[in-house]
């Protein structure tokens, strides 16, 4: 898990640029902070470092649709000591990538000293005086072993680079991203910009398991595993994928019919204009100010991002309204002939939310 200023995950309905841009913003300290630096800045032909290290042509191989965001962003953005260049595309299968590049050029030593002690941070060979890469795992612990979302970082001589590249979650049909393939692309960026030290390049493996079982997110504080175990009648214990408004509970057995076949999501929303509304669906007495139920079904397989079998998955939902914020609680289950019916299961969430506040 990440700990520094790049613990950040995306979700959908954020505009990815945005949040680029002002991540890099805040990561970035004012000048004349951490120590002494030369005041010659690099030469540049665009008037932006940052764009002429990783020009459009070089982030078009990199992802092909990739554009320049525009003028919106300026090259050193307020309060930053980083020139910083922002890419993305958007197409209706895979819906918005971006690639942003924050050069600091001269660094201090103390930029350069924070740049090579980045943490959990894998090794790249090949690239400047040191490099690494993190996986800041929105999709990280899926199935195929997708850790997407990847950031470069790099020092050479008195300047450092630091290039998140990021994607949303995968739309209805669209492939699931490659974190290996990301990671991959991201290096090249960086040796096709000049950043290559001449030795072979040797990018790491995006890692193949998700998040430590254990987060201070508070809205995983909301349901405990255990609690969660106690309900469904799981055995195995849950992975938890928690992110800014949501967690995720996945369990160990998500091809065969039963409770370890579940997948829990809690969401939060504070303040929201759909509280006032009240929650569509089947009216539920007891919970919160107002409730509501909802139950679908739908194949399993790649789509839904679990193994295909000849039992549907049951999509169990009760949103709570709780004076004006919003919480949605969902399982995701394959009914077992032999286990709880989708009644029973129904009953067995309802008991469970309950009396959750948030």
């Amino acid at each position: 898990m990440i700990t520094h200023c790049q613990s950040w995950r995306t979700r959908p309905g954020i505009t990815l640029v945005a949040v680029i841009a002002l991540f890099l913003a805040a990561c970035a300290q004012p000048a004349g902070q951490g120590g002494p630096a030369s005041s010659t800045a690099p030469s540049s032909k665009t008037g932006n470092p940052a764009c002429d290290l990783i020009t459009p042509e070089i982030a078009a191989k990199t992802e092909a649709g990739l554009v320049p965001v525009g003028q919106i962003i300026p090259a050193k953005p307020p309060g930053s000591k980083a020139y910083v260049c922002t890419y993305s595309s958007k197409s209706n299968e895979a819906g918005l990538t971006a690639l942003s590049v924050a050069l600091t050029s001269p660094a201090s030593d103390a930029d350069i000293s924070k740049a090579k002690s980045t943490p959990d941070c894998s090794p790249v060979t090949g690239i400047g005086d040191s490099a690494c890469l993190q996986w800041t795992g929105y999709f990280r612990g899926e199935p195929g072993n997708v850790s997407a979302n990847v950031v470069l970082t790099a020092v050479r001589g008195n300047e450092t680079l630091e290039m998140p590249y990021v994607t949303g979650p995968p739309m209805a049909g669209s492939a699931v991203p490659d974190g290996d393939a990301m990671a991959r692309a991201l290096a090249q960026a960086a040796v096709d910009a000049g950043w290559g030290n001449g030795t072979a390049l040797n990018v790491p493996a995006a890692p193949p398991v998700g998040p430590p079982a254990t987060t201070n997110n508070a809205v995983c504080a909301l349901i405990s595993a255990d609690e969660l175990k106690q309900a469904f009648g799981a055995k195995t214990q849950p992975e938890i994928l928690p992110g800014e408004v949501n967690c995720r509970y996945r369990f160990g057995d998500l091809g065969t019919p039963g409770p370890d076949s579940l997948v829990f999501t809690i969401e939060v929303l504070k303040g929201s204009a759909l509280a006032g509304q009240g929650p569509p669906g089947e009216p539920l007495d007891g919970v919160g100010d107002k409730a509501a139920f909802n139950m679908t079904t739908e194949p399993a397989g790649p789509k839904s991002l679990r193994p295909a079998g000849d039992v549907p998955i049951t999509i169990l939902s009760v949103m709570v309204v709780r004076g004006e914020n919003l919480a949605t609680f969902n399982a995701q289950v394959l009914i077992s002939p032999t286990g709880p019916t989708a009644g029973q299961t129904k009953d067995q969430l309802i008991t469970l939310v309950r009396d959750v506040g948030f």
